[in-house]
């Protein structure tokens, strides 16, 4: 087992039904522990936009979602999409 097997057993036993993300070659680990799992993975083509549905689906289902978020410069531009649902108490 991998750390990025790991993970997601963790996020599975937390009850996250759904990961947004951008995929890329830093998180190809955890995209493939993904798809071995029950969890969604929901691809989106900007980091924000994947903060903002999780944010937004986390808000209507009152259930935990979880972003993976790049790792190269591009971790930058997600960066102010969590403050949304930290000062709006979402899960």
């Amino acid at each position: 087992m991998n750390g990025a097997e790991l993970l997601v057993s963790a996020l599975e036993h937390e009850g996250v039904l759904q990961i947004f993300g951008v995929p890329g070659e830093e998180n190809l680990d955890l995209l493939e522990a993904l798809r071995r799992s029950k969890i969604k993975l929901v691809l989106t083509r900007h980091e924000q936009a994947a903060a903002f549905m999780a944010a937004t689906h986390g808000r209507l289902t009152a259930g935990p979602e979880f972003v993976c978020p790049p790792s190269d410069p591009a971790r930058l531009t997600w960066r102010p999409a969590p403050d949304t649902p930290c000062s709006a108490r979402c899960p």
